[in-house]
């Protein structure tokens, strides 16, 4: 994956963004490609916007801090996934959307190329289907409008077989934590 990302974020940069639809399920293979993911968008001067778990995010920090000049670690963004994806008590596709919008086309998005990671995580005993899909077809407007890099991760054991189906619709890529395909 330290190539095929990188690969993948060249061939996207020469059209017009991509939606990348990333299962995983294993956390350190995980955090090495989110880790990849970030390196080459400092590489190739990109803001990188990361929306992660509290349980995840002071991993790739210290990881990333070991790297990164204090310049190089400015350009990337972390936001604590439940407090975005939950911010007004419930998952709800217009206000995020909302959210990135005004937090980012009025600053970052004027200035250079951008790419996100967001990590996607629910309680077990919420069905948000209908809510999931919206966000996903939300998503990939923005990124026709703005030509970003997105990846929506999600916890492959969460994600049954026909809502792994439907959220393929929505995206171009399909990543696993050992393997990118188009979709």
């Amino acid at each position: 994956m330290q190539q095929k990302i990188p690969e993948l974020a060249l061939e996207i940069r020469k059209g017009a963004g991509a939606h990348v639809f990333y299962l995983t399920e294993q956390t350190g293979l995980y955090i090495e490609n989110v880790l990849v993911f970030i390196l080459d968008g400092i590489k190739n001067e990109d803001y990188v916007l990361i929306v992660e778990s509290k349980r995840l995010t002071p991993i790739i920090k210290e990881r990333l801090q070991n790297i990164l000049t204090a310049e190089e670690f400015a350009k990337v963004y972390f936001f604590d996934n439940f407090n975005l994806y939950w911010q007004k008590g419930n998952f709800m596709p217009s206000s995020i959307i909302e959210y990135f919008r005004e937090t980012f086309e009025t600053s970052l998005l004027e200035e250079g190329n951008f790419r996100t990671w967001g990590h996607i995580e629910w309680s077990t005993q919420d069905s948000l289907e209908e809510e999931l899909l919206t966000y996903e077809m939300e998503v990939g407007r923005l990124i026709s409008e703005h030509n970003l890099i997105a990846v929506c991760v999600y916890d492959a054991m969460r994600v049954n077989e026909d809502l792994q189906e439907q959220l393929g619709t929505y995206h171009n890529y399909l990543m696993k934590d050992d393997e990118i395909t188009a979709l």
